[in-house]
């Protein structure tokens, strides 16, 4: 028995030495798990809300003895990347903790040592392109937490803190974070930025750069009255959405405050953009191997209004509009394809929209008032200041083509930045009438003007051919409207199969081919391209029509385009005549029809001599001087040449002289 009892006594005595430990340790458990939870170097990642979440909020009473100062401060290593300051919100401080890290109960509180106060941070990069990746705190505290934006708090401050931080950059993106943005130069100089935030990734902030000065603004400002601008100093300007998440694209544009050229006595278009937008357009990708050219796509319209005056200053033209907000009565967009990617200085070729009828040459070009010259379609060609479109169609009037597209040589302006010299000119486009009242390309409703083209991979609708299936060129429509048919449509098959008939009468050895094709017309092209010597074998030039589906009419060429690659070799003729796999197109088989080479020679004939008063004609029209005054002004916005339409002309008549006469030794 009594062992029994010496058993059970001891079992007591174990089990009262036990918890005898464990109120001991219990006791003394404030300094020991302050030490456990106390983070003496922790990387806190802050791309959370809140961080540290290791470290548990120990806000009971600590055994440190209490600081001398009755708080906790925090020191924050400098960085030549970083900065940061204490936050105290709203509250005024005393003096004496003005730029103090302090730990309080709230911001700019009271003054804690306990264990229970707070330090609130501010801590930004001097790159808003950069984050706060982590916060390095040492000493003793609970957690670090993102409170917003740039602002920190530090939990549960037990002891003095040292604070540093890292930065890591923001992945860069091509998206646009911006919803639109655009810019304008005000009437009296100011450049004026505007943005719309996406509402789904608001903006940490937009970066602006102008001629190397940064400045950040706060992106839900939404615009800034950026500077005022020096007349006639060039501003290079980029612009920088930046969210939480990314940095985005990056809109880089040179500009200018320019009143000189409106002040020439020369006509003028002014476009001015819904919300100062200008159109944007990508580069093509993907197209198809052994293609050609370097092509655009996404090219955008954005609304405007459009107001063009004559030499006068004198208003000639307004698209209507109902208020001074309202762009409903136009719309540009960027066109072209290598004349956009090879465009300098950003000055780009436009295409013009109405959304009514006018002939937006009314008053700028000698000719009488016809109805048919409205169309709805225009065009603003970067090569104002150049000859070539003086010479090219001059030429082709003094040949005797059926139509060339009018044109007038302009100053222009878009959202107030001079622009340089253009020319505005009609598109190639059906026509209707008959006689004298007949104008562009002159089809009926079941016509077609069509182009043999080599971008037909960016077009949404192209066919082909027996002999182009497998070259760089397929045939593409203007006319009719693409969107209304498909490759296998009636009318697509009609026009299609006469090709093919008119290819295949091309290849025998007669007169076979006259069937399907205008003479003429195809003479009086070449003719042209071979007086200018275009090095073009390729390019967005080569337009047909057909006045109507039926076999009644023939293929005829379309008007002569595209003569900037006029001028070349002074022994030579145009690149179109080559080989197939050089210019894939039906030259290089007429010119060894004699029937086409007799009327070629007689054609030569008539006109070789008539073509330098045909090209002084053409020049007279412009006012050679005040041209010249905008060419200065180009030279001075965009480093353009400064050699005269004068002087211009005169180089091509010494060069189309020996050209001639060349060419009679081959063609008598």
């Amino acid at each position: 028995m009594k062992k029994y009892l010496l058993a059970i006594l001891s079992i007591l005595l174990l089990c009262f030495l036990l918890i005898g430990c464990s109120i001991f340790d219990t006791d003394t458990s404030g300094e020991t798990d302050t030490e456990s939870n106390t983070n003496s170097d922790t990387n806190s990642d802050i791309n959370s809300d809140t961080n540290s979440d290791t470290n548990s909020d120990t806000s009971g009473s600590t055994d440190k003895e209490p600081s001398e100062t009755g708080y906790f401060v925090a020191t924050f290593e400098k960085s030549e990347y970083v900065t940061c300051e204490p936050y105290v919100g709203d509250a005024t401080v005393s003096e004496d903790l003005k730029g103090v890290y302090y730990s309080s109960d709230t911001p700019g509180g009271a003054p804690l040592d306990d264990g229970t106060g707070k330090i609130w941070l501010t801590v930004k990069t001097l790159y808003p392109s950069y984050i706060i990746s982590r916060l390095r705190v040492k000493g003793e505290y609970s957690r670090v937490e993102n409170v917003k934006g740039d602002l920190y708090c530090i939990h549960n401050v037990k002891s003095d803190l040292t604070v540093s931080a890292t930065m890591s950059a923001l992945p860069k993106s091509e998206d646009k974070i911006f919803l639109n943005f655009g810019y304008c130069v005000s009437d009296d100089g100011v450049l004026k930025i505007n943005w719309e935030e996406n509402p789904e990734e608001p903006l940490r902030c937009v970066e602006i750069k102008c001629n190397g000065n940064v400045e950040e603004v706060d992106g839900a400002l939404g615009g800034i009255d950026l500077i005022d601008m020096v007349e006639n100093e060039i501003y290079e300007v980029s612009v920088r959405a930046i969210s939480a998440r990314r940095s985005g694209k990056t809109y880089e544009f040179k500009c200018s405050y320019m009143t000189g050229p409106k002040n020439v006595n020369f006509p003028r278009v002014e476009i001015t953009t819904e919300n100062y937008e200008w159109p944007e357009f990508e580069k093509a990708t993907g197209k198809p191997s052994g293609t050609w050219g370097a092509g655009i796509t996404n090219a955008f319209y954005e609304q405007c209004q459009v107001t063009i005056f004559n030499e006068n200053n004198e208003i000639l033209y307004t698209s209507p509009t109902k208020n001074e907000n309202d762009f409903s009565g136009a719309k540009m967009k960027v066109r072209g394809n290598t004349s956009v990617t090879s465009a300098s200085n950003q000055r780009y070729p436009y295409k013009i929209k109405l959304d009514e009828k006018a002939d937006l040459l009314k008053g700028l070009v000698d000719r009488e008032e016809k109805e048919g010259y409205s169309d709805k379609n225009w065009l603003l060609l970067n090569y104002g200041n150049y000859d070539y479109r003086a010479i090219g169609d001059a030429v082709a009037d003094a040949v005797g083509t059926v139509w060339s597209p009018d044109y007038a040589y302009v100053s222009l302006y878009v959202n107030g930045d001079y622009r340089g010299l253009y020319v505005l000119s009609e598109s190639v486009k059906e026509g209707n009438g008959e006689g004298e009242e007949e104008w562009r390309v002159p089809v009926d409703d079941s016509g077609y003007v069509f182009e043999c083209d080599a971008y037909w991979w960016n077009e949404e609708f192209s066919f082909s051919t027996p002999l182009t299936e497998n070259t760089p060129m397929h045939f593409t429509l203007k006319y009719p409207d693409p969107d209304s048919l498909s490759e296998n449509s009636v009318q697509v098959e009609l026009l299609r199969d006469y090709l093919i008939r008119f290819e295949e009468a091309l290849m025998r050895d007669d007169d076979s081919y006259l069937e399907y094709i205008d003479l003429d017309s195809f003479v009086k092209w070449l003719l042209v391209s071979d007086y200018l010597c275009i090095n073009d074998g390729g390019g967005a030039n080569l337009f047909l029509y057909k006045e109507d589906s039926s076999d009644e009419t023939k293929i005829c060429m379309g008007p002569n385009w595209d003569f900037d690659s006029y001028k070349g070799d002074v022994y030579g003729l145009a690149v179109i005549r080559l080989t197939w796999n050089t210019a894939p197109f039906y030259y290089q088989y007429l010119i060894k029809k004699p029937s086409f080479d007799a009327r070629y020679r007689e054609l030569f004939a008539e006109t070789h001599e008539i073509l330098e008063e045909y090209i002084n004609e053409a020049f007279d029209k412009i006012d050679i001087d005040a041209h010249y005054e905008l060419v200065k002004y180009d030279n001075e916005r965009f480093g353009s040449s400064l050699k005269t339409l004068t002087y211009r002309k005169d180089v091509f008549l010494d060069w189309l002289d020996e050209h001639i006469a060349w060419m009679e030794t081959q063609f008598e």
